[in-house]
């Protein structure tokens, strides 16, 4: 609205343009509240446990850095220190962001043959909102990646469909979290981990007695650790 203007300040020029790139993402959440409902009318109607799978939902976003703890198993285990290393990173790289114009990227970006002539037509456009669009290309492809990411990771989800089990009739400890959390956590928690009847090394097969377990050597992890969890979500009726 007011980009290219020498003048243009705080107020009003950028905070009116913000108030309405506010409004329209208001217009589009409201949209999809509409379209996409909480299929959960409980208790009157108590949904089923895979109830909420591709229903969009705030959790698709964290759901992406809980992955690890699906793929990182076992043996693999070690390999979850990168949880924080990547996100400490990420860090650094958004507090240096600003700085980074003052590195001699443009020598070096400039001996591609076409990004070159791409960036050249840019810089002889006139200042608006088709120009700022042109530079800001990197930051919208790395948003559609973040965006498929979430919702390749967050879809299969089954996070709407909790209440099938977790409701009072189920009994007090599956509808009502425990009073000293950091308890049940430390100790409870950490007990049935310990102990867990379900390891994560363990896949389920169909015998002529029933339903068994093989071991698959990827003994490490166990009942309600994060894996667990993590399994909890994507397939509650299989894990609980």
């Amino acid at each position: 609205m007011f980009w290219g203007r020498k003048d243009a300040k705080w107020w009003p020029h950028y905070l009116l343009t913000l108030s309405g790139v506010m409004v329209v993402v208001l217009i589009i959440v409201s949209l999809l509240a509409t379209l996409y409902p909480v299929p959960d009318d409980a208790p009157m109607v108590i949904p089923m446990p895979d109830d909420g799978e591709n229903v969009p939902g705030p959790e698709w976003v964290f759901l992406l850095f809980w992955m690890p703890f699906w793929y990182f198993k076992g043996r693999m285990k070690k390999y979850l220190v990168f949880m924080t290393v990547i996100p400490i990173l990420a860090l650094i790289f958004f507090i240096l962001l600003p700085y980074l114009d003052k590195l001699p990227l443009a020598k070096y970006l400039g001996k591609i043959p076409k990004l070159n002539s791409f960036m050249e037509s840019a810089k002889q456009l006139p200042k608006g909102i088709k120009r700022s669009f042109i530079y800001g290309i990197p930051a919208l492809a790395f948003a559609l990646v973040l965006g498929f990411s979430f919702v390749a990771t967050g879809h299969q989800a089954k996070i709407l469909g909790c209440d099938s089990c977790h409701n009072p009739a189920m009994g007090h400890r599956m509808a009502i979290p425990p009073i000293d959390v950091f308890n049940y956590y430390m100790v409870d928690r950490a007990r049935q981990i310990g102990v867990g009847k379900y390891r994560a090394g363990k896949e389920s097969l169909e015998g002529n007695s029933g339903r068994f377990f093989q071991d698959t050597g990827d003994t490490e992890g166990g009942y309600k650790d994060a894996n667990w969890q993590m399994r909890h979500m994507y397939e509650p009726t299989f894990t609980w």
